[in-house]
């Protein structure tokens, strides 16, 4: 029994309410699914980005963190400014759900209207090293269309996922990623599997943008310290695996993939400061990516806690 199993034994069943909740969202997913891939392209995208819109105003509490999030990323923008481009990424949002419901499609027709700039180039010659590669990216643009795209051109990609806490959307999720050629390598799983997979030489992604229940060292993102994965590190300073920060933008009507020059961990035994300062330069990279195109990144996450963006005391 591995972590996540023996973790799932001990949670006790959730009430009735709630999985009734879970198969709604089951059913809802479903439906959103086979109605996108029925529909024109551009009813379709028209669809989601309305879907997306018409989610705000019922979120008040993801509304809220988003403007907090905004505020400590862009503390020069007016409200007004912020509010714009909070809207603008709702928007946005909503045009990548639809691209990522059809990524299938996409990837059967050679991924139309996407431009990389080098980014498979340069994960081919730094997998020649025999270390592995570490693909460094986040939760901006479309992610999955980016993970789709890389798995093709490279025979394959491994990818450091977390589990939606609903197991059929879950399962759903998880088969598209499979088809597509990706390796899910689940968070809670433990360092083995991601170890592995760079022993053997391969390529693996890791979205390190979010606040998640694995070991994590606080490090700067947006001026301030911020709960940062810190395993994928370790494992990259054990091996020497070089790592590429890369993002997905959407460009006009398609996506362009740019990449950022690779990151070298410090050696093993350089010690925890210089792991955080490795780590510290991974955000940097997250940072000029999202910098240099806000719309598209997810605001709504818990990123620095509710504390660190507000203010308030810690409970």
């Amino acid at each position: 029994m591995n972590a996540r199993q023996a973790q799932t034994a001990r949670e006790p069943a959730p009430p009735l309410w709630r999985r009734a909740r879970r198969c709604g969202y089951h059913l809802l997913a479903v439906a959103l699914l086979g109605a996108v891939r029925l529909l024109p392209e551009r009813t379709g995208r028209g669809l989601c980005r309305a879907l997306s819109r018409t989610a705000l105003p019922w979120r008040p509490r993801e509304r809220s963190r988003a403007r907090a999030n905004l505020a400590v990323a862009f503390p020069e923008l007016t409200a007004a400014q912020r509010e714009r481009l909070l809207h603008e990424a709702v928007t946005a949002l909503g045009a990548n759900l639809y691209d990522a419901l059809v990524v299938e499609r996409l990837a059967a027709r050679g991924f139309p209207a996407l431009e990389d700039t080098g980014a498979v180039s340069a994960l081919e010659s730094l997998r020649a090293e025999g270390r592995g590669v570490i693909v460094l990216t986040g939760h901006l643009g479309c992610w999955e269309l980016l993970g789709a795209y890389l798995a093709a051109r490279l025979g394959g990609l491994a990818v450091v996922t977390g589990t939606v806490h609903n197991a059929p959307v879950d399962r759903l999720i998880q088969a598209q990623r499979r088809r597509l050629g990706l390796q899910p390598l689940p968070r809670d799983g433990g360092p083995g599997p991601l170890l592995r997979v760079l022993r053997a030489g391969g390529v693996a992604a890791v979205l390190l943008d979010q606040n998640t229940r694995v070991l994590n060292v606080e490090v700067p993102f947006f001026g301030r310290p911020a709960p940062t994965p810190a395993g994928f590190a370790r494992l990259a300073s054990r091996l020497g695996t070089p790592v590429l920060p890369v993002a997905i933008a959407r460009q006009g009507r398609g996506h362009r993939v740019a990449h950022l020059p690779p990151l070298r961990p410090p050696p093993q035994d350089a010690g925890p400061e210089a792991l955080a300062a490795f780590l510290a330069r991974c955000n940097e990279a997250l940072e000029e990516f999202i910098r240099r195109n806000p719309a598209e990144w997810v605001w709504f996450h818990r990123r620095w806690g509710e504390c660190a963006v507000t203010g308030c005391e810690p409970r």
